[in-house]
């Protein structure tokens, strides 16, 4: 996966999408924030920052072009809100996300052979893993009681 916004706005063009200035501040806020979750709100406030009648529906639709494009990647949190995040590559992993911040952390290890050992004969044509808690700076901003 091209992890760098110079990479990812030529893969874009290739595709035959427009450069423009929203796209590319969208596109360097997530690598810019990589291992972090983000919103559309969070997206839409950055990019509004230098073009100030940058409306949802813009957001939308480049978020929407950045996930058809393989550029990012969903996830639905507890609050019912989709974020995003920069998509870490293609090979199989899992996360740890804190749903304070949205910091990401990839897990080395899929605990998805240890769990099909114990059920039996089942098929797994796809599934996800993610483990959701506080990071250790939101423990402290949220006052979480870690024992």
């Amino acid at each position: 996966m091209n992890n760098n916004a110079t990479e990812i706005l030529a893969k874009l063009k290739d595709a035959g999408y427009k450069f423009t200035g929203k796209r590319q501040m969208a596109v360097e806020l997530f690598v810019n924030n990589r291992d972090k979750y983000l919103s559309a709100k969070d997206v839409h406030e950055h990019v509004r920052s230098r073009y100030e009648r940058v409306s949802f529906d813009t957001i939308y639709r480049t978020l929407s072009t950045l996930l058809e494009q393989g550029v990012i990647e969903p996830m639905e949190f507890n609050d019912e809100a989709v974020k995003y995040r920069l998509k870490c590559g293609d090979e199989h992993h899992h996360h740890l996300v804190c749903v304070g911040c949205g910091l990401t952390q990839a897990l080395e290890d899929c605990p998805v052979d240890e769990i099909l050992d114990h059920v039996g004969k089942f098929e797994v044509l796809n599934h996800r893993f993610e483990v959701y808690g506080y990071c250790e700076d939101c423990q402290v901003k949220h006052n979480v009681d870690t024992h």
